[in-house]
């Protein structure tokens, strides 16, 4: 087996801060082109990164001691801290640095919340530790209500079954039932920001998306896997020349028939919702959750059930 791996790094631009700029961008964005080539599947197939049980896929890259020329390229994109907040974050470490907090939050100087863990350092662009809360790039606790699912659309979206609502910026999921909103996740996602576009791009796909299979597995535990790509996704395909115009055709026809899409075309695929989540987003584009809160997730959602990821 061999892996070709290219770092990508990505920033996004949202207002969270009121008056603060409103570039915020995340510590660490990875975007991969994998190709996997598998012994006795026989010459010249390839097997797609995001189909991949592989644990060991689903992790983080250390961009110290850089080698290669695509690693050296994508350090110019390397995100830095909001200019506007490097000031605070120096005094706020220094400040819990000198009171000795550590494992929980301190409210800074400059107004903003921020988690300092066991060894008094600053966690910044993850989950907490007890997943209640993601911090951000300047370790600014972020706040799971300023999120954009659109709460009127979810109960229409879940009268008489049941339905998952993500948001990828807040990191907050929820979980709806009958029109009802009944629990709601910390959870994490694709290591890139942005929608997904093509195999290996490592990003979460944004839209509307139905459960075609249900499988359990070691490495990821339970699986929800998503029509990704879904009617619009081929279209898009199609439109920049990703897929054929057959291959098109058929995605369009499987997910009008609430089928299971093919994971071997460009645009990528094995989309899932699966347990063995990490605190930071590092799928290759999958939701990864809680291993707890993945089974009880798991055992409520069914076949044709909604999952609807918004940024």
């Amino acid at each position: 087996m061999t892996v070709d791996s290219c770092l990508c790094l990505k920033r996004k631009e949202k207002n969270r801060w009121g008056s603060f700029p409103a570039r915020r961008v995340k510590a660490l964005g990875l975007g991969f082109m994998i190709m996997l080539s598998v012994v006795g599947s026989g010459p010249g197939r390839v097997v797609y990164g995001e189909e991949y049980d592989d644990a060991e896929l689903d992790a983080t890259a250390d961009l110290s001691g850089i080698t290669n020329e695509a690693e050296k390229a994508a350090r110019r994109y390397h995100p830095v801290s909001n200019p506007e907040h490097a000031e605070g974050m120096i005094e706020a470490q220094e400040i819990a640095t000198k009171n000795g907090i550590k494992n929980s939050f301190m409210i800074c100087p400059d107004g903003f919340e921020r988690y300092f863990d066991e060894n008094g350092e600053m966690v910044r662009d993850r989950l907490v530790p007890d997943r209640s809360a993601y911090v951000d790039i300047d370790g600014i606790k972020l706040n799971p209500e300023d999120n954009n699912i659109n709460k009127t659309f979810m109960k229409y979206a879940s009268h008489g079954r049941r339905a998952l609502a993500y948001d990828k910026s807040s990191h907050y999921m929820e979980l709806w039932v009958n029109g009802v909103m009944t629990k709601s996740y910390m959870v994490t996602s694709g290591a890139a920001e942005g929608d997904k576009k093509r195999q290996g791009d490592y990003k979460t796909p944004v839209g509307y998306f139905y459960i075609c299979d249900k499988k359990v597995s070691d490495s990821l535990k339970e699986e929800l896997y998503l029509n990704y790509p879904n009617i619009e996704d081929a279209k898009r395909g199609l439109k920049t020349g990703l897929i054929d115009k057959g291959t098109a055709e058929q995605l369009i026809q499987t997910s009008r028939n609430l089928g299971k899409p093919t994971a071997r075309t460009r645009l990528g695929g094995a989309i899932e919702v699966h347990g063995n989540g990490e605190l930071m987003d590092a799928t290759r584009g999958c939701i990864g959750v809680f291993n707890e809160w993945n089974k009880e997730i798991y055992d409520i959602m069914q076949f044709g059930d909604r999952v609807y990821i918004v940024e």
